[in-house]
């Protein structure tokens, strides 16, 4: 009778154990598949690329971003990537960043920690290889009281057929052709030279990074400049002008005097082609360099 007992006790503990053996493996197949999802999710950011090619920071938060680094002895652009990021790229106007230091500063190991290095890479990288490559703005100091520029990328263009500006627009205050000497901003070869239907007489010089620089409307080039060849940062390479839609080469006058200068990325953030905005860039590489003249 004992072992009776004894036998039908251990033929429900052993059923018991089965049970919970299989419970046991269930919640723990839950949390490896919890860990998964949850560092999958970290290699995705949900950013779309007109967000990241519009980038609307404003000369002045920009700027901010850039002193308040150097107060927390942060990298710039890293510093930069993780604000854009977690702001969506600024697709919302007028973003208020009087609390950065309170809201993004004071938590900013937990927001790396939200993504995986894998996912920010190519976001750090495209930031970096601009701000690192840019060293001059594309117009002399010396010609500061003669320029005038703005946000314009996105507004509308509607010469051979409605499409949306991918670049900046920096006037002439006087409407002056062939006035003030446009310079290269970046070390770099000349890929492209000569006449474009939209861009009038243009310069487009890639960097060691792959980045595309375009300078179009063009009053005339700078004598010596020539497809192939290497410009250093700083080089003049043509005359600012209001050349351009228009099939018939040299045809002028079009539009009021201004440089388009435009920004293509190389980035394996997509196949195609992508222009970022570079107002934000400009604005502060002319405020480093006027600090430095100060």
């Amino acid at each position: 009778m004992k072992k009776s007992t004894y036998y039908k006790k251990s033929k429900i503990y052993n059923k018991y154990y089965k049970i919970l053996k299989y419970i046991l493996f269930i919640v723990f197949l839950g949390l490896i598949l919890i860990f998964i999802f949850k560092n999958f999710n970290k290699d995705k950011l949900n950013i779309s690329l007109s967000n990241v090619a519009s980038f609307k920071i404003s000369s002045d938060n920009i700027i901010k971003v850039e002193e308040i680094s150097k107060k927390y002895n942060i990298e710039f652009c890293e510093m930069l990537t993780y604000y854009a990021i977690e702001n969506n790229f600024f697709n919302e106007k007028n973003l208020d960043i009087s609390n950065i230091e309170q809201d993004f500063i004071m938590n900013y190991d937990d927001i790396k920690n939200k993504y995986s290095k894998k996912s920010v890479e190519p976001y750090y990288n495209l930031i970096k290889n601009i701000t690192d490559e840019i060293q001059t703005f594309p117009i002399s100091l010396d010609y500061a009281k003669n320029y005038i520029y703005g946000d314009s990328y996105g507004a509308e263009r509607t010469y051979g057929g409605k499409r949306i500006h991918t670049g900046t627009d920096i006037m002439d205050k006087e409407n002056i052709p062939g006035r003030i000497p446009i310079i290269s901003m970046t070390n770099g070869v000349i890929e492209n030279i000569g006449w474009n239907e939209k861009g009038g007489y243009r310069v487009g010089i890639k960097s060691k990074s792959g980045n595309y620089y375009y300078y179009a409307h063009l009053d005339k080039f700078e004598e010596g400049i020539v497809k192939g060849k290497e410009v250093l940062s700083g080089d003049v390479i043509g005359y600012m002008g209001n050349t351009g839609y228009s099939k018939i080469e040299g045809t002028k006058g079009n539009f009021e005097v201004h440089l388009h200068l435009g920004i293509e990325v190389a980035t394996n953030l997509t196949k195609d082609e992508l222009w970022i905005n570079p107002y934000p860039f400009l604005s502060l590489i002319e405020n480093s360099q006027k600090n430095n003249k100060s």
